[in-house]
């Protein structure tokens, strides 16, 4: 079983234009920032959102045709959707709830009780049963949402933020239940989430979204060691460089250059991690290749270690000690030198 989707949708300002497939078992991760189109992707996929161009198809079957007039209503495709907010009726039970969608297609009522309390039992809710949603906690209607969405044996499955209305200590024993249930799942599943952490525990591959494009794809590997968006960088914590290079020198297309240990020739972004970002209060001596002056921006705690960002003719955010922050009289502001060796500038083609 599988997914290809190439979804064009224009709704109020947002001009969507996305392409990708998922493979049966495997589970594609959409992340991008807010109003990005991330939810817009979901929705058109569940038959929600009536596409303007493009297609949907599930294991070649056509669901969805812009072109050819085809159109499968959200009732009648094979979708499981486990929703953002969870969106049980209130007046059912845990057990109506999970066999709504089996009645739906067709499934007796007895029948269909019986298969809900067996999804409520494979989800650890089998003692809540009968149930109503408002007597449950967060995971429990979270738990209830994942069963009803799997009970009907979709061919696709489709998570909108399916953790960001728990809290913490429910989100950490929910995700790994919902691992478990993923690695059991054997079509198609798309996660859209803004939480990297669940995108990294939860998903395959990764599909950055952003302005209604798709900017990036490829393995958790691929997306966080060779980003190729300010956004990107920013979500996985690293300094993001566009330039041209030459040799070992790279002109940034922000202005200045950086030295590489690395040749390369011609468009590149360069990859600089903060914990390889030396500053100093006067400038240093040593084989450093990168050295320049700048103002402190900002210093703030983040865990054990203290992130600064640094304006200047290369902005760039470095990570140190709170006792190195505190030699360096960081909170004070003013200018420092930065050094970064020439190993530490990652460069990859454009």
């Amino acid at each position: 079983m599988t997914l290809e989707a190439r979804i064009g949708v224009r709704l109020g300002t947002l001009d969507l234009d996305v392409a990708f497939d998922v493979a049966g078992g495997e589970v594609v991760a959409v992340l991008g920032p807010n109003g990005a189109g991330k939810t817009t992707v979901l929705r058109a996929l569940a038959g929600l959102v009536p596409l303007d161009a493009g297609h949907v198809r599930l294991d070649g079957r056509t669901v969805e045709d812009a072109a050819a007039a085809i159109r499968e209503p959200a009732e009648q495709r094979a979708v499981g959707v486990v929703f953002q907010d969870y969106l049980l009726f209130p007046h059912l039970s845990a057990r109506d709830n999970v066999a709504f969608g089996l009645r739906a297609r067709g499934l007796a009522k007895p029948a269909a009780r019986r298969r809900a309390e067996e999804w409520l039992a494979r989800v650890h809710l089998g003692g809540a049963a009968g149930a109503k949603p408002s007597a449950l906690s967060g995971g429990q209607a979270q738990r209830v949402a994942l069963a009803r969405a799997l009970a009907t044996d979709p061919a696709l499955l489709l998570l909108d933020e399916p953790l960001s209305a728990l809290d913490v200590e429910a989100r950490l024993s929910v995700r790994r239940e919902l691992r478990v249930h993923l690695d059991a799942f054997d079509g198609p599943c798309v996660l859209v989430t803004h939480d990297p952490l669940e995108a990294v525990t939860l998903a395959d591959r990764l599909v950055i979204l952003e302005a209604g494009r798709v900017t990036q794809s490829g393995s958790i590997r691929e997306v966080t060691s060779r980003p190729r968006s300010p956004w990107v960088a920013r979500l996985v914590g690293l300094n993001l460089y566009r330039g041209r290079a030459h040799g070992h020198t790279v002109a940034l297309d922000t202005g200045g250059a950086l030295t590489t240990a690395a040749a390369a020739m011609g468009e590149v972004f360069l990859v600089v991690h903060p914990h390889a970002v030396a500053l100093h209060r006067s400038r240093p001596e040593g084989s450093a290749r990168n050295v320049w002056c700048g103002p402190v921006e900002s210093a703030e705690a983040n865990g054990d270690r203290v992130h600064v960002r640094v304006g200047g003719p290369i902005p760039v955010v470095a990570e140190v000690t709170p006792a190195g922050a505190a030699d360096l009289r960081l909170a004070a502001g003013g200018d420092v030198w930065v050094s970064v060796k020439a190993t530490e500038v990652d460069p990859y083609p454009a």
